[in-house]
């Protein structure tokens, strides 16, 4: 049976993937492949939060789990978000230098947060809702 902690990883790397087509398109100012690899990015993004925030966070806090580690992934959440934003701007504008800066500050906050969730909250996560896994993998994958 998968984990938490498995299933969300998997997903890391495959935005951590898309990230990459992203940033080779734009630093090679291909803006056609680089809107389609951001959008595509930026999306996964989205459905990834939708499911640590919608899902699996609410789940952590209900069943007394602690609120520290989802407040700080919630503030980098935000964080992220903002950055990404930023980043749809650059491209919408060609800019491959801001771009290029952007995708520093982010890679090097998302390494950081991913960390955090990989082996901080995703094992906790693991332990306190183990029993809920099943239910909860449904729920995520309707986000």
């Amino acid at each position: 049976m998968t984990t938490i902690a498995e299933f969300m990883t998997a997903d890391h790397k495959a935005c951590d993937g898309e990230f990459a087509v992203a940033e080779t398109a734009a630093l090679t100012d291909d803006w056609d492949d680089a809107t389609a690899a951001f959008n595509a990015f930026r999306d996964d993004m989205a459905r990834h939060f939708r499911m640590e925030e919608e899902v699996l966070f609410p789940a952590l806090s209900s069943s007394g789990g602690p609120s520290g580690p989802v407040h700080i992934m919630l503030m980098e959440h935000a964080q992220i978000k903002e950055l990404l934003k930023q980043m749809g701007a650059a491209v919408e504008r060609k800019e491959g230098q801001e771009y290029s800066g952007l995708s520093e500050t982010l890679l090097m906050v998302m390494q950081q947060h991913n960390n955090k969730e990989e082996n901080i909250l995703y094992p906790i996560m693991d332990q306190i809702l183990a029993n809920e896994r099943e239910a909860l993998f449904g729920r995520m994958q309707a986000a």
